[in-house]
Parts: C-alpha cells; sequence; structure tokens
C-alpha cells in the first residue's frame, strides 16, 4: 500500500462553503445533461408523450441527487460515505425501452423498482459471490450491454423530421457532436476530457439550431421552478408475462451496476486518503446498497435506474479533494435542477442525432470498460471459457441465430436481450467451476482456543495428503494457531457474549497454501494491523505477539470485513524459510 499525500480534503475534513458548493455545482453542471438524457433517449425511443418524457427527466434527476446524498452518508449498512456522483444508468436503455413498449411506465416503474432490490441480495452474499460474479464476469455482462444499445443509436440517427430524413444535415450533426468529443478525449488534458461530452453536446446542438432541426419555443415558455405538468404513473401489480420475461435482464445489469459499484468504491477509497490503508468492504457494501436505494426511489418515482459514475474518481483525482461536504452540494445542485422545467425543456430540445452522438461514445467506453474488467486479471481456462461462450451466446440469441423461435413465447423475449441470455450463460459457467474449486479441506469449531487441536487434526490430513515435510505441517500450524488467537482477541474485546463459530478452509495452488478462515466481525483489522507493525517495527512492545508471528511467517495478510462476517486470508509457501 503506497500513500498518497497530496490529497487536500479527506472525505471527513471539512473545506470552506464556497469552495465545496463550487466543486459540487461544476460536477453536477458536467454530468446532468448525461444524467437527462438517459431518460430522454429512453422515452423517445418508446415512442412517449412530451409530458411522459418530461416526468422521466425529471424523476432521474431528482432519484440522482438524493442517491449522491446517500452515497455520502451512512445510516446502517446504507451508504459509504465517500464522494461519489450518481448519475442515470446508460445500461438500461435497451431493456428500459422494450419494459415501455410492452407495458408503459407503470409496467417500467414496476420493473426497476423490483429489480433494485437484488442489490441487497449481492451485498448480503458478497464474499460467497466474489468467486462467481468476478470482474471478467462483470465485464462480458458490460460487452453485451454496449452491443444491446447499439440498435438504439442507430434508430436515433432516423428519428427526425419527415423534411431532414434523407437530408445530409442528420450525419452532419451526429459528426458535429462525435468528433468534438473523440478529439478532446484523445488529445485534451485531464481538465478538458472530462467536459469532452457537453462541448460535444453543445457543438451538435449549436450547428442543428442553424439548420433548423432544434425547435426552442418550449424552452421559452417553461417556467424556471415547479413539477412536471405529468402525474406520477403508478405501479403495474399485474406481473404479467412481459414482467416475468423483462426482470431477469433488470436484475442481471442491476448485478453487474454492483459489480462496477464495487471497482468504484475500491477506486475512490484508495483516492481519498493521504495514508493508505486497506479496503473497507463495509464501506463498498454501504455504495452499493445505496445505488439499491437509489434505483428503488427512481423505480418509485418512475424513471430509469442511477448508478455511481466513475467520473467522480477522475474529477477527484484532478482536485484532489474527497470531501463529503462537496457531494452534499452535488446532491443539493441536482435537485434544485430536477425542479427547474426549463433545464429540463433545454435537453429535452438536444436532437436526436446529437443525443446518438453522445451514446455512440458512452457505449464505445462502456464495451471498452467491460474488455479492461475481462482483462483485470490473468484467466483460468475455465474463466475464458466462461466470458467468450457467454459472449457468443449473447450475440447469437440476440440476433435470432440459436433457434429462438423453438422457444415460448416468453422466453424468446428472455433470449432475445444477449446481456441477459449471454451473461446468465457466463454466469452459469463459472458456477460449475466454483463447484469444482471448492475446498476438500474444511472445518467449523467454535472460535476457541479449544478448537486448535481439531485445527491441527485438518492440518496434518492436509499434510498427509500432499506427502509433506513434517517442518512445513508445524509452520502452517503456528499460523492456523495466531490467525485463531487473533480473532479470539478481537472477539473478547467486542464483549461477544453468543458462541461463535469459525469456518477453516484450507486452498493449494501449487507450493503456496491459502487458509481462510470465516467468522463474526472482528473489529480490528488484521492487515492493517501488520502493516503497523512493519511501520513501527516488529520489535515494538506494543505490537501483538501474535500478529508479529503471522507477518514474520505469511507471505500475505488479506482481512475482508463485511457487514455481519469477515474473511481472514493467510498465504503462505511452507516450502520456503
Amino acid at each position: 500500500m503506497s500513500d498518497n499525500n497530496i490529497v487536500r480534503f479527506e472525505p471527513d475534513e471539512k473545506p470552506a462553503h464556497l469552495l465545496s458548493a463550487g466543486l459540487g455545482l461544476q460536477v453536477t453542471i458536467m454530468i446532468v445533461t448525461g444524467i437527462m438524457l438517459t431518460p430522454l433517449i429512453v422515452g423517445r425511443e418508446a415512442g412517449l408523450g412530451a409530458g411522459q418524457i418530461s416526468w422521466l427527466v425529471f424523476a432521474a434527476v431528482l432519484a440522482c441527487g438524493v442517491s449522491t446524498w446517500l452515497q455520502a452518508s451512512r445510516f446502517g449498512i446504507i451508504g459509504g460515505r465517500n464522494l461519489l456522483f450518481v448519475g442515470s444508468n446508460v445500461a438500461f436503455i435497451s431493456v428500459a425501452v422494450s419494459a415501455l413498449e410492452l407495458g408503459g411506465t407503470s409496467l417500467l416503474l414496476t420493473l426497476v423498482a423490483v429489480a433494485s432490490l437484488a442489490t441487497f441480495i449481492f451485498t448480503s452474499q458478497m464474499g460467497p459471490l466474489r468467486k462467481v460474479l468476478t470482474p471478467a464476469i462483470g465485464g462480458v455482462v458490460l460487452m453485451l450491454m454496449a452491443l444491446n444499445v447499439a440498435p438504439v443509436v442507430w434508430s436515433m440517427l432516423k428519428r427526425v423530421p419527415a423534411e431532414f430524413v434523407g437530408n445530409m444535415a442528420v450525419p452532419y450533426i451526429f459528426l458535429a457532436t462525435l468528433i468534438p468529443i473523440l478529439l478532446i478525449s484523445l488529445f485534451g488534458s485531464k481538465t478538458s476530457r472530462l467536459w469532452a461530452p457537453l462541448i460535444g453536446i453543445v457543438i451538435g446542438s449549436i450547428y442543428s439550431y442553424q439548420v433548423g432541426l432544434v425547435d426552442f419555443s418550449k424552452v421559452i415558455t417553461a417556467d424556471w421552478i415547479g413539477l412536471p405538468d405529468n402525474h406520477w404513473p403508478g405501479f403495474d401489480f399485474t406481473f404479467n408475462e412481459s414482467f416475468w420475461a423483462l426482470l431477469p435482464a433488470f436484475v442481471l445489469i442491476t448485478f453487474v451496476g454492483c459489480i462496477e459499484t464495487y471497482a468504484d468504491g475500491i477506486a475512490v477509497q484508495k483516492f481519498s486518503y493521504r495514508k493508505a490503508r486497506p479496503i473497507d468492504f463495509r464501506a463498498i457494501q454501504g455504495a452499493i446498497n445505496a445505488d439499491g436505494v437509489g434505483s428503488f426511489l427512481a423505480g418509485i418515482l418512475g424513471s430509469v435506474p442511477n448508478t455511481v459514475y466513475s467520473m467522480s474518481i477522475g474529477v477527484m483525482e484532478i482536485t484532489k479533494v474527497a470531501a463529503l461536504r462537496v457531494g452534499f452540494y452535488g446532491g443539493l445542485f441536482m435537485i434544485l435542477f430536477a425542479l427547474s422545467p426549463k433545464l429540463i425543456a433545454l435537453i429535452s430540445a438536444i436532437p436526436s442525432p446529437v443525443a446518438a452522438g453522445y451514446i455512440l461514445v458512452i457505449i464505445i467506453l462502456l464495451f471498452g470498460h467491460g474488455l479492461q474488467m475481462v482483462n483485470q486479471t490473468k484467466l483460468s481456462f475455465e474463466a475464458l471459457l466462461a466470458v467468450c461462450f457467454g459472449f457468443f451466446a449473447g450475440v447469437g440469441f440476440q440476433g435470432g441465430f440459436l433457434f429462438n423461435e423453438a422457444f415460448p413465447e416468453g422466453m424468446q423475449i428472455f433470449l432475445s436481450n444477449g446481456t441477459t441470455s449471454g451473461g446468465l450463460t457466463a454466469i452459469l459457467i463459472m458456477f460449475l467451476f466454483s463447484l469444482k474449486k471448492r475446498a476438500k479441506n474444511k472445518l467449523s469449531v467454535p472460535l476457541h482456543i479449544t478448537s486448535i487441536e481439531k485445527i491441527n487434526h485438518l492440518i496434518n490430513n492436509f499434510a498427509k495428503t500432499n506427502q509433506w515435510q513434517k517442518k512445513w505441517e508445524n509452520k502452517l500450524m503456528l499460523i492456523a494457531e495466531e490467525g485463531l488467537n487473533f480473532l479470539i482477541e478481537n472477539q473478547e474485546k467486542n464483549n461477544r457474549k453468543n458462541k461463535v463459530t469459525v469456518h477453516i478452509r484450507i486452498y493449494q495452488e501449487g507450493d503456496e497454501v491459502e487458509l481462510e478462515f470465516i467468522s463474526a466481525p472482528s473489529g480490528v483489522n488484521a492487515e492493517s494491523a501488520a502493516a503497523a507493525i512493519k511501520d513501527i517495527g516488529e520489535d515494538n512492545i506494543e505490537s501483538k505477539l501474535s500478529l508479529k508471528l503471522l507477518y514474520g511467517l505469511t507471505n500475505d495478510i488479506k482481512h475482508l470485513q463485511y457487514h455481519g462476517i469477515d474473511y481472514l486470508f493467510l498465504k503462505v509457501n511452507p516450502k520456503l524459510n
């Protein structure tokens, strides 16, 4: 872990209100157009009226403002107290359009609200799921989502008034938006890149106005402050065939959003503190849960789901400000923008070819981000098979090439969404692979020093199976005992009266062995404490003996702390001195 001494303000520090408000407003201006464009595109593609589209946009921005507040807060298991801005989730464009076409805004509202609850399933099982819902699986689903949205972009290029059909002004407008975004992204500074999408939209809109494709009459007549004219759409509790056909796609994309927020949660912690610290996975769970609550709110209000915008981290990297106060101001500005019909009318006036240029860049970046997630770690043959098979299955089903017509009508809707069919195929293969990799050497015992005899017996059997020398076996036993002592000491500090069970598993890859302890929360992070020993020196009398031994004997210590459960991993090569 390396230190980051150039951070100006950590999350809990309080910069001046003027500075905080200025930074919050700057980021809000950067992202609010994108937040509004996503529901705008969904509404246009589904053929909704102007009033319904205004409501979609209003609800989306309002939900994003409240969600940004939630990210900067912590209410129990909700919120991670990190500076993360929230925006509309582009990945839902295709399935949201399908929902509106099949059942209107009520069906969309119900699907978004129900699917958002999947985030709590994800966070409650984040430990076990980490072996199935890997970054590689999240990456292939993200790539399929980008391909799924692409047809929407192509159709937007043709969504122009009759007098502009076949007019060369339309592709010129598209290029006038796309080219500035690409040029600034390729050759601009870090700061200018953050503004690239907004600059492209402005240039494309100005050119559209010059050729007569933009109508600002509704912008002029709209109120500065107020609510949309349209009413709340209400829920659809019929749970018909369309609901069940689309729900898996909504849930799967929600899970992928969880994986993305997981990655953003790790990144934001690395940029937020001057002194490096172990990743707080409880804060990441809180960030993902805040995403879920935010999307649930968006669903209740009647709009598309939202998610953390990775741009937050890019802005933080430039400004060196991670203060939560900036997030509170940013959320406030989003809510104020949501209550401005004039701003919503201005965004709604953006022509479809301009929106298409913007969204094309976004889905290209989504596809690229998916590739990065797939290549984040070296893939085993099994993981590579899951990723590639899932990708081609998704493309095949979405194109209707894999005998879709042989399935019932409800299944055809399900399979024709490449994100769902391909993503679930990849997840199924990874799940089958995880069954193969389950630890054969495992034990569940009370978290008490008397359990060491059973643990040593487990290690003894493991050593005999692998034909180990006695000194290797003794070294692993010593590490296991000190790992158990660390957990016991911290349970005693927490004054836990109920009996606690610890689950111990032994994995082996080549010469390296990993001891895994799964127990109730221990309070102190072993990884952080071991790093402290490194800083103050192993001879310091304040260092606990168990930690000194663990630090000296192991190759690596990882302590993943979640709400309600801890995972302590001790890696060692017993054959090395």
